[in-house]
């Protein structure tokens, strides 16, 4: 999908809740989220995308501005994210909406690891899996399942 759109504009990929870390859906930090990004982006021979980390702060609105004033886009991206398209329409930013496609996602990858299977190895790239596993990721993200199953 990246090299599809690469030919119509730059491509910045932005990795949302940076702020967040420790928890069950965001068990590492934004910079970490972002490392394995550029990791996997080498790994896969796509060059010339910008990797940013991006706070959600007060509010969709202002993350949404903050997104704009960062990185300039005169067109974004979204798969997941409905809730958005309004306020970058308002923005005046094209936006192009697609269909998630294949079953991978980050989720299926944490419920994997927290789950004891080895399976989540082969829903991401190896430089993903020697990343999570030189920085104790396996442990850090069966940690936040524990932690979240606490009353």
């Amino acid at each position: 999908m990246i090299r599809r759109f690469r030919a119509l504009c730059s491509l910045t990929v932005a990795i949302g809740s940076a702020e967040h870390r420790d928890e069950k859906a965001n068990p590492f930090s934004g910079a970490e989220r972002k490392a394995m990004m550029e990791a996997y982006l080498r790994e896969s021979g796509i060059r010339d995308v910008r990797v940013v980390t991006l706070a959600d702060g007060p509010s969709i609105a202002w993350a949404v501005d903050h997104l704009i004033r960062r990185c300039h886009p005169d067109c974004v991206f979204l798969s997941t994210e409905r809730s958005r398209l309004p306020v970058l329409v308002q923005r005046r930013v094209r936006v192009v909406r697609f269909r998630r496609t294949g079953r991978v996602s980050s989720t299926r990858i944490r419920d994997s690891i927290a789950a004891g299977k080895d399976d989540w190895i082969k829903l991401t790239g190896n430089s993903v899996v020697c990343w999570v596993n030189s920085h104790n990721g396996i442990d850090r993200v069966r940690r936040t399942y524990r932690a979240d199953r606490k009353p």
